[in-house]
């Protein structure tokens, strides 16, 4: 199992209508090539981690970064791991949206993808730097 984890800054275009259309296909695709991870959006930011086979997500990664909508596309970790840290979701999605600003929501959301996911099951790298990244965009946004 390969995951990465990046992070990149949506196009002042990029408006959210067209985020949910992009995510719709996402998830098509992801299912289709055993793709599972989890996407957060705030304040134009952007964060995912993607879980799979290492040729499919290096692929997929390769169409996220030529992707016009967004930009400053940054890779924060990439490993080779046993398990899938989200094995049951095509792609998670959280929107902020109006509560943006509470932080009590955002933590619980934290929570309720920690819970959600293998993160205490398996030792993975990528939690950390996730996360950590997940609560910057979050709080310093």
């Amino acid at each position: 199992m390969y995951s990465l984890v990046y992070r990149s800054v949506a196009d002042d275009s990029f408006v959210l209508p067209e985020i949910y259309s992009m995510l719709s296909n996402a998830k098509e695709y992801n299912i289709e090539h055993g793709i599972t991870g989890c996407l957060l959006y705030h304040n134009s930011h952007f964060i995912q981690l993607l879980e799979g086979e290492e040729e499919e997500v290096n692929e997929l990664f390769q169409k996220i970064s030529k992707d016009p909508r967004h930009h400053s596309v940054e890779i924060i970790e990439k490993e080779n791991n046993g398990e899938r840290l989200f094995n049951t979701w095509s792609m998670a999605f959280h929107d902020y949206g109006q509560n943006g600003h509470s932080a009590h929501l955002k933590m619980g959301q934290i929570d309720s993808f920690i819970n959600q996911s293998n993160v205490f099951e398996h030792k993975n790298k990528l939690v950390l730097p996730f996360f950590s990244n997940v609560k910057e965009i979050l709080f310093s946004n």
